[in-house]
């Protein structure tokens, strides 16, 4: 009598089967498988919308960015305290 197990892997090179749970059986298996199809992930797909996307929940909570004044202001401090770290100008 053949038993059925399920488990849920992924197939990295196509013919190597890498499962999330080990499975009581040893020996040779008949498989079946399932392609799940996942939704496409924004974030992947889109960047626009996922900058968006961020830009929103930044606003959200009230995040500022920096004007461009601030980030020069940054850009010298930190290129000045490389300077000093490395003892090279410039």
């Amino acid at each position: 009598m053949s038993r059925i197990y399920e488990a849920v892997g992924t197939i990295e090179d196509g013919s190597t089967i890498v499962l999330e749970t080990p499975l009581p059986v040893r020996g040779r298996v008949k498989v079946q498988i399932h392609a799940e199809t996942a939704e496409p992930d924004v974030a992947l797909t889109d960047r626009e919308a996922v900058l968006q996307a961020i830009h929103q929940r930044q606003r959200a909570r009230g995040h500022k960015p920096m004007s461009p004044e601030e980030v020069e202001a940054y850009i010298r401090q930190t290129r000045s305290e490389d300077v000093d770290a490395t003892g090279l100008s410039g």
